[in-house]
């Protein structure tokens, strides 16, 4: 599973090192697992900072050609985002015919795939894959919501940069990290994990269900908050003194 990216594949080895040390998880879900696999006693978490003011400068820095879309994000080399079926749920969402685009940012040797399924389902001209961005942030401020379809997580940044710049988000409910960011019917919407029928019907809520939508999104930005660099910084600082 997820912790498998943290820790030595080898439930013994990770025991032997990591048994006294101090560990500070990316989520409380990371945290509570490290603990449950008995790996380590002493486990904290600290969630990953966001740099408000670094964004106010990017957000801006030029408006995307493509208007009207909803956005996803992230690598492309293996189907951990499951961009794949993210593609056949939104084909069954009512967001076609609404000429509500979906446009993918990252890359990675998926991509002929979703480029072909795309055109199988003849939708070619409304998936459309930019790339790697170096400043993905005009592309998250200009999406009506960005939407996460992962089968796991640590804690994802696209959801986080999305709140920043006030885009609210629609994601499953995935291991680990979107349940901590997510206020369900607050910034977004928590989509049953894997539920990818859910998935589609919840695009389909946001875009038909205007006071929901503009309810999310005038909480997006103020729902991270917490995350602000100054705010966890001193949480490291802080653990750093004990």
């Amino acid at each position: 599973g997820v912790l498998n990216y943290y820790f030595p594949k080898s439930s013994f080895l990770s025991k032997l090192i990591y048994k006294n040390k101090k560990i500070v998880a990316v989520s409380s879900a990371v945290k509570n697992k490290i603990i449950q696999e008995k790996f380590a006693q002493n486990v904290t978490y600290i969630y990953n900072p966001i740099d408000f003011e670094e964004i106010i400068k990017l957000k801006e820095e030029f408006i995307p050609e493509t208007q009207n879309y909803i956005l996803a994000a992230g690598r492309m080399n293996n189907d951990i985002k499951q961009f794949d079926q993210l593609i056949i749920a939104y084909s069954k969402s009512n967001l076609p015919q609404k000429a509500i685009d979906l446009v993918f940012l990252g890359e990675g040797k998926n991509q002929e795939k979703y480029i072909q399924l795309a055109k199988n389902l003849g939708l070619e001209n409304r998936v459309k894959f930019l790339g790697y961005q170096e400043n993905p942030f005009p592309y998250y401020k200009n999406a009506i919501f960005t939407v996460l379809s992962s089968k796991n997580e640590g804690f994802p940044n696209v959801l986080i940069e999305s709140l920043a710049v006030e885009t609210p988000v629609v994601s499953f409910d995935c291991f680990s990290g979107p349940n901590e960011i997510i206020q369900h019917g607050e910034n977004g919407i928590l989509v049953d994990n894997q539920d990818f029928e859910k998935l589609s019907q919840a695009m389909n809520t946001f875009v038909e269900d205007t006071k929901l939508y503009k309810n999310c999104k005038s909480n997006a930005k103020l729902s991270i908050k917490h995350l602000e660099t100054e705010t966890i910084g001193q949480l490291w600082l802080d653990l750093f003194k004990k």
